[in-house]
């Protein structure tokens, strides 16, 4: 669990809708008003501001959308105004970006030396945390805030950052 100080917050999500009947590149460009590539049509939504990009196998990505409800809701507007039924629409969550501040400084270079799974990434100027137990990685700033990539599940997120926080705090590594 993570720290009373530790607050995370869910940026940005991805998630894939699949309809039961393809959704058509030609259809999302002439009708769904996006531009397209070749491979990929990609629609802008307005409100509530997102992405939408119609993958060549006919999926629907939602991307820029945090909550799952506002996402879905998204991909069946979409849908109903290209003139596609919505009826059994599934999705699948992709990887999220999430934000953390711990509330207190890293030391860098200490996390850096003391453990084999992190690492002082010079370029930005953060720690790399591949945090495998909890399948995601974590850059921690100096100032304490961070991110998370490459999990889906918010409650995985929160337990990574608490168990690094806990094992930075019993090396010594926050000040």
């Amino acid at each position: 669990m993570t720290d009373e100080r530790t607050s995370i917050e869910v940026e940005t999500q991805t998630f894939r809708f699949i309809p039961k009947t393809p959704v058509s590149l030609e259809d999302a460009v002439q009708l769904g008003g996006g531009r397209s590539n070749g491979a990929y049509a990609v629609i802008e939504h307005k409100n509530p501001r997102s992405t939408l990009v119609i993958e060549p196998r006919g999926s629907i990505l939602v991307h820029g959308i945090s909550n799952i409800e506002a996402a879905t809701l998204i991909a069946r507007e979409f849908l109903l105004g290209i003139g596609m039924s919505e009826s059994g629409l599934t999705v699948e969550k992709g990887d999220m970006l999430a934000s953390f501040s711990l509330g207190r400084a890293v030391l860098l270079g200490l996390a850096g030396e003391r453990f084999s799974d992190a690492d002082h990434d010079l370029r930005l100027d953060a720690l790399r945390i591949d945090a495998k137990r909890h399948g995601c990685t974590i850059l921690l700033f100096n100032n304490g805030h961070g991110l998370v990539l490459g999990q889906t599940s918010r409650n995985i997120a929160e337990l990574a950052v608490g168990y690094w926080v806990s094992q930075l705090e019993r090396e010594g590594a926050l000040a």
